[in-house]
């Protein structure tokens, strides 16, 4: 596909400029300004031709003016060079052979049909550039064949005269050696084309890679947000509709308990504002990411209180050394906790008992590896055994309570909790199963491989 045909990036996507960030100075300039370009290219070829024209005038006095109708003539289809490449370089081949027939010795000799065959193979790729451009350059130094009439009409030129013939170089081999020297750099300026194709072709494909990953990049950022809003506002909405469904029961026999439960309801609305600022922060102030997700309830025990304040019969069992001190790690803990209780909380009918169960299994040590190796497992049998293995760190979360069918309750979420609890898990090697317990209720079990620490990899 020509280049000017290809599909370019979109206005505003920020990648315009990718090229010239990798060339930067007078190529990436002149990338970013093609008319200067072009002036320059111009230029080369008019000093190129001019210089021999005052010889023409020696050898041809007034007829050498033809040659000044034909340079102007290319100078301007060299204008074209890059939005008609074909056309350019069929008109150029024409004009080359034109000024050739005019004045064999012209300076120029096929440097801008050169240029054109830079700019089609550029465009066409380097099969094309070779199949074209060599046969018009071979074609148009035909003229050559018809230095005889030229000579009986002129006379032998001053070239022949003065200048050949101090370098031991008669008649045939001076033309001879013009025509094989624009033979030969023809090749040349299509393979510096093709070169310059494939470079840019590079270019668009590194474009479209940055494209599609910057599109990536934001739909994960707008997952990883509308993922931690509902988690922020499907907890926190779910504890105030607890704790405002308790303070009208209790307000009839207990006025003073209830407003402690209205206190405790206007303290969750503000956490979630909070929670939310800290999200948000993120798109408005360019706050750090690890400052919008850290959660308000810098505790696991914070959180449990807060649920059992809005009603929830619960109980913590953990098992196993500390979870580690990561922030990242601690965070996915306490989403996937607080999902879960939210979810019982919301949906579960009649219950009685909730229990938390967090079970962390420290990984098996180098030395414990070293000493299986020395007993004659390997990693993998003694993995397969149960006899060693990474760091896991186990989350339950059960009740008793009597599921509500769908369509029980009008729901405030939008069905991304279990999803969000997978991807989060995902980080780190992890999975999530959540479904109807053995006999009542519901159950989520999350399995994590927490980070480990330095030392102990």
């Amino acid at each position: 596909m020509p280049e000017n045909q290809r599909p370019s990036p979109s206005p505003g996507s920020g990648f315009e400029d990718l090229g010239l960030v990798r060339r930067p100075g007078l190529r990436g300039w002149f990338r970013k300004h093609p008319g200067c370009m072009n002036a320059v290219v111009i230029a080369i070829y008019l000093l190129m031709a001019l210089w021999t024209f005052p010889i023409a005038l020696v050898d041809m006095e007034a007829d050498a003016l033809w040659l000044l109708a034909a340079y102007a003539l290319t100078a301007m289809l060299l204008c074209f060079r890059r939005t008609r490449p074909l056309t350019v370089l069929l008109g150029i081949a024409a004009l080359e052979a034109v000024q050739l027939l005019i004045y064999p010795w012209n300076g120029s000799q096929m440097v801008a049909l050169w240029f054109a065959a830079y700019c089609v193979a550029r465009d066409r790729g380097l099969v094309r550039g070779l199949m074209l451009s060599v046969p018009l350059c071979a074609v148009a130094y035909t003229v050559l064949l018809r230095y005889g009439a030229w000579e009986r009409a002129y006379g032998p030129s001053w070239w022949m005269e003065e200048f050949y013939p101090a370098f031991g170089v008669d008649f045939p081999q001076a033309l001879i050696t013009l025509a094989l020297s624009g033979l030969m750099f023809t090749p040349v300026a299509v393979g510096i084309g093709a070169a310059v194709r494939a470079n840019r072709r590079h270019e668009q494909e590194i474009l479209e890679w940055a494209q599609r990953t910057h599109g990536l990049a934001q739909a994960a950022e707008r997952n990883r947000i509308a993922r931690e809003m509902h988690d922020v506002v499907a907890h926190s909405l779910s504890v105030m509709i607890s704790l405002a469904d308790g303070a009208k029961v209790v307000g009839r026999r207990d006025f003073a308990r209830a407003e402690e439960v209205l206190s405790e309801l206007s303290l969750t609305g503000r956490t979630a504002l909070d929670d939310m600022r800290r999200v948000i922060g993120v798109l408005t102030k360019g706050e750090e990411l690890s400052e919008s997700r850290r959660p308000v309830h810098e505790s696991l025990e914070e959180l449990y209180e807060g649920f059992r304040q809005a009603g929830l019969p619960l109980r913590v069992r953990t098992s196993g050394p500390p979870l580690p001190e990561d922030a990242a790690f601690g965070l996915t803990v306490h989403r996937i906790i607080q999902e879960s209780l939210t979810n019982v909380l919301r949906y579960g009918r009649q219950v009685t008992d909730v229990e938390v169960s967090v079970e962390h299994t420290p990984g098996t040590r180098e030395a414990e590896w070293q000493q299986l190796a020395e007993e004659g497992y390997s990693r993998k049998e003694a993995e397969a055994l149960g006899l060693g293995g990474p760091a896991q760190v186990v989350l339950s979360i059960t009740d008793d309570g009597a599921v509500a069918p769908a369509g029980h309750h009008a729901s405030v979420g939008s069905g991304m909790g279990i999803r969000g609890m997978q991807e989060r898990a995902g980080f780190y090697s992890g999975s999530v199963w959540a479904g109807p317990g053995k006999y009542r209720g519901w159950e989520v079990r999350a399995v994590l491989e927490p980070p480990q620490r330095r030392s102990e990899a």
